[in-house]
C-alpha cells in the first residue's frame, strides 16, 4: 500500500510538472529578489520609475571622459559596482569599469534592440533584433541563447528584470516572460503597441500607446485593469499600486490599479508635457515641459520649480522646438539629472539650485545612468562623461 501511495503521489507531480510545461501562460511565483543594479534598465528599475538608488552629487567634479569606439546603441546599464554594460550601434556589447576602462567586449548576433537588462542574479540579458534572448555572465561569457516568438523584432523593444529571477520583454504588442535562462514562460498579447512595462509587487504590467493599462498575476494571461483615457506615447511608471503617465501631452494622470479608475493630477492645455514621470519618493515627480524645462511636480500634481536645461539665451529659441523632448532620472532626495540634444547637462537639485556641466553637450544623449556616487552622461556618437563629488 506504501508503494502504491508513492506511486501515485509521483504520478501527479509528474501529472502537473507536464501540465505546466505545455500552459504557457501558467507560471510559478519564484521569489529570487529584485535586482541590485543601479541602472537594471532603461528606465531605471522594473517600476520604471527613472529614480536612482543612490542621491546625485552635490558638488560635481568631473570623474574621466572617454569616447568608446563603436558607438552607444542603448541606454546604458549600470551594475552594483558601477560598471557600464554598453550596448553598442554595432552588434557588440561590452563592459567599462568606474573609471571609464574596458573589462571585456564581445560581439553580438545582431544589434541590441533595447539597453540590457540586469537580472538578479547578475547575469546581463541582451534582446537583439533578430529576436534572440542571450545570457551572458558578469565576466562576458554568453551562457545562454535563446530565440523569441516575437512577430517583429525590429519594433522598439522593452526588457526588465523581475523579481522571479527572468525578465518580461515587449516588442510591439508582444508580451514575453522569460526565465533566468531566457526561456519562454508566459506569452500574451496587449490590446496595442505597448510603451511602457513594469513590475509592481509580483505583478506584471503593460501600458500601451493607446491608454490601456493591463495587469497578469502569478498565474493566468494579461488582463486590462483600466485605461489612463488618451494617447500615452512615453509609458508610464508605478508607485504606490498606482500607474503615473503623461496623457495626450497635456494632462498628468493617475490609474489606481486596485480600482482602475484614474485621477488627473494636472492639466495645462497651453502647455506639452512629456515623460515618462521621474517618481519621488515623497510621491512628487518630474517631468519635461516644452521639450526642454524640468518641471518638478508636488504629489498632487502642481508644478513646483520650471528651469530650462539650456541656457536662457537658449531656452526660448524656436530651432530647438523640433529636438526631441529631454529625458530626466531623479534620485532619493528629488534631484534631477536632465539631458537634452545640443544643450549641456542640467543638475536640478531639490532646493531649485542647477549647475549646468561645460562641454557636455552632443546631438544624440541618452538618458543619465546612475553611478556609485555619480552619473554618467553618454551619448550615440560613443561619448562618456562621468561627473562625481570626489573626482580621483
Amino acid at each position: 500500500m506504501l508503494a502504491l501511495s508513492l506511486c501515485s503521489v509521483l504520478l501527479a507531480t509528474l501529472s502537473e510538472r507536464a501540465l505546466l510545461a505545455h500552459d504557457a501562460n501558467r507560471v510559478r511565483a519564484v521569489a529570487v529578489g529584485r535586482s541590485a543594479a543601479l541602472a537594471a534598465c532603461e528606465g531605471l528599475d522594473s517600476s520604471n520609475s527613472s529614480r536612482a538608488r543612490v542621491n546625485f552629487p552635490r558638488a560635481p567634479e568631473v570623474r574621466f571622459r572617454t569616447r568608446v569606439s563603436g558607438g552607444i546603441g542603448q541606454a546604458p546599464s549600470c551594475d552594483q559596482a558601477g560598471n557600464l554594460i554598453l550596448a553598442h550601434g554595432e552588434p557588440r556589447l561590452s563592459k567599462l569599469d568606474a573609471q571609464g576602462r574596458s573589462l571585456w567586449s564581445e560581439r553580438l548576433p545582431s544589434e541590441a534592440s533595447c539597453s540590457p537588462a540586469l537580472l538578479s542574479n547578475g547575469a546581463i540579458l541582451v534582446v537583439t533584433r533578430e529576436a534572440d534572448a542571450l545570457l551572458f555572465q558578469p565576466s562576458g561569457v554568453l551562457q545562454y541563447k535563446q530565440a523569441l516568438p516575437l512577430s517583429d523584432p525590429r519594433r522598439r523593444t522593452f526588457s526588465i528584470p523581475t523579481a522571479s529571477g527572468g525578465a518580461l520583454v515587449a516588442s510591439g504588442a508582444d508580451l514575453l516572460q522569460l526565465d533566468a535562462r531566457g526561456a519562454v514562460e508566459r506569452q500574451a498579447h496587449a490590446r496595442g503597441s505597448i510603451t511602457a512595462i513594469a513590475e509592481s509587487g509580483s505583478d506584471l504590467l503593460a501600458i500601451s500607446e493607446n491608454g490601456s493599462v493591463e495587469l497578469a498575476r502569478a498565474t493566468g494571461d494579461f488582463e486590462l485593469v483600466g485605461n489612463l483615457g488618451g494617447t500615452v506615447p512615453e509609458g508610464g511608471a508605478v508607485q504606490a499600486g498606482k500607474v503615473l503617465a503623461v496623457v495626450d501631452a497635456h494632462r498628468l494622470v493617475a490609474l489606481d490599479l486596485a480600482t482602475g479608475q484614474t485621477q488627473t493630477l494636472a492639466t495645462d492645455p497651453a502647455l506639452a508635457l512629456s515623460g515618462p514621470p521621474v517618481l519621488f519618493k515623497n510621491q512628487g515627480s518630474a517631468l519635461v515641459a516644452e521639450g526642454g524645462f524640468v518641471s518638478l511636480r508636488a504629489p498632487g500634481g502642481g508644478e513646483t520649480v520650471r528651469v530650462s536645461i539650456a541656457t536662457a539665451t537658449q531656452a526660448f529659441d524656436p530651432a530647438a522646438r523640433a529636438l526631441r523632448a529631454a529625458l530626466l532620472v531623479g534620485d532619493r532626495s528629488g534631484a534631477v539629472a536632465a539631458v537634452r540634444s545640443a544643450s549641456d547637462a542640467l543638475l536640478l537639485h531639490a532646493d531649485g539650485t542647477a549647475l549646468r556641466f561645460d562641454n557636455s553637450a552632443c546631438l544624440d544623449p541618452f538618458r543619465p545612468t546612475p553611478v556609485p556616487g555619480g552619473i554618467a552622461f553618454t551619448c550615440r556618437s560613443g561619448q562618456v562623461l562621468v561627473v562625481s563629488d570626489k573626482a580621483p
